[in-house]
């Protein structure tokens, strides 16, 4: 098979948005109280998801594993980027679906088993993950990292059984696999280790590091301008090295307004769930949701004060992370003398899994309801677009 013969075919990507509208169409009941789906509902959308990660057309890296698959296969000394683990499975794998069921079936069965270890509903959790976030689980191999990663951290905020020193050890352990599976995972990583702290983030502490900004700004650009020199005058030529260079060297002045709306639709969602992850981590709602006044019993006795909760620890893990996520990829945004906007679109693909859990939960306990239907809908529409913006230029590759 010629691996230079694959292409986003429009058709291709159609199948996509299928798959895609039939997940919300059947997941719809999901979002409704008691937020819970029928087994051959909740089966049926499990079995849809897999085919979309095996099937993901709509973004290019489908077809650039595929190349990379057959000449890892077939090529002698081939310089790949992917990781060993992923070379591995190549050689184990009978095809490149078999590779990428291997990848993504693996992925999906770690997040499934943290949307079951959190303090949230699973099937809450599953429909708005396949309504605003499927689409990038499925694109790329970080995903093995993320899931490695996040469960790791979900287990130490959340022990299992009341284990907490063997929750903190089996926690760490996946936290620390999770490097062997994608090169960026130092960056996630760090901030699940800072995440984990209960007490780092507060009012007093955000501020500070909104203050702190400017200079945090100025020592990225440093650091990037320190590896730009070396790498270009080293003679290091591995191929971590050279995808580096490759994305700070590219040029996003030719960014179209259609690309640009992408953009701001793909990633609104993000930082209108991490100020609702923030307002869940330093307010500390009512795990009812915000209640102005008391609530009257089954007697009709309205107590002197309304029921209170603490906001769960896992809860609160995976809201500090997803501001801290946030913070520091919009770091990346700003002028720092070299394209740093594939390196914000990497780093803040690393809170959808987070951003999912804190909207989840806001969503089952009304803490903030009416910005949590506009952070939904925002990444619905977001969803929408990425999808047709795909077929569209698909169907642009083909016309010419």
């Amino acid at each position: 098979m010629d691996s230079t013969s694959l292409e986003p075919l429009p058709i291709l990507v159609f199948t996509n948005i299928v798959m895609v509208g039939s997940l919300l169409l059947i997941g719809r009941k999901g979002l409704r109280e008691p937020y819970a789906l029928r087994p051959w509902r909740r089966v049926l959308m499990l079995s849809l998801m897999l085919l979309f990660c095996i099937f993901s057309f709509w973004g290019t890296d489908w077809f650039h594993y595929a190349e990379m698959y057959f000449n890892i296969l077939y090529v002698n000394g081939f310089n790949t980027s992917l990781e060993p683990v992923y070379c591995f499975i190549a050689t184990i794998s009978s095809n490149y679906l078999v590779f990428r069921l291997i990848i993504w079936g693996t992925a999906l069965f770690l997040l499934g088993l943290l949307f079951r270890h959190v303090n949230a509903r699973t099937d809450l959790l599953l429909c708005i993950f396949c309504s605003v976030w499927l689409i990038y689980f499925g694109y790329g191999r970080v995903v093995m990292s993320y899931t490695l990663m996040y469960l790791g951290g979900a287990v130490m905020t959340k022990p299992v059984r009341g284990k907490v020193l063997l929750s903190l050890l089996l926690g760490g352990l996946l936290v620390l696999l999770s490097a062997f599976f994608h090169k960026s995972s130092f960056f996630g990583i760090a901030l699940v280790l800072l995440a984990v702290l209960p007490r780092l983030l507060n009012k007093r502490t955000l501020v500070m590091l909104l203050m702190a900004y400017p200079l945090l700004i100025l020592s990225v650009q440093l650091l990037l301008m320190q590896f730009m020199d070396t790498a270009f005058d080293s003679s290091d030529n591995s191929s971590y090295a050279t995808a580096g260079q490759i994305y700070l060297n590219e040029d996003s002045d030719d960014i179209g307004i259609a690309y640009l709306l992408l953009l701001i639709l793909e990633f609104t969602p993000y930082y209108l769930a991490a100020w609702i992850a923030y307002k869940a981590n330093v307010v500390r709602p009512n795990a009812e949701g915000q209640r102005s006044e008391p609530m009257a019993d089954s007697q009709g006795v309205i107590p002197e004060e309304p029921r209170t909760a603490e906001v769960p620890g896992d809860i609160r893990f995976f809201s500090r992370l997803l501001v801290y996520i946030v913070l520091v990829s919009s770091i990346f945004l700003f002028d720092l003398g070299a394209n740093t906007l594939t390196l914000y679109i990497r780093f803040m693909m690393f809170g959808f899994i987070p951003a999912c859990v804190v909207l989840a939960w806001a969503w089952e306990h009304n803490f903030y309801p009416r910005l949590v239907k506009y952070t939904f809908m925002a990444g619905l529409a977001g969803t929408a677009y990425a999808l047709l913006y795909s077929f569209y230029v698909a169907y642009l590759g083909v016309a010419e």
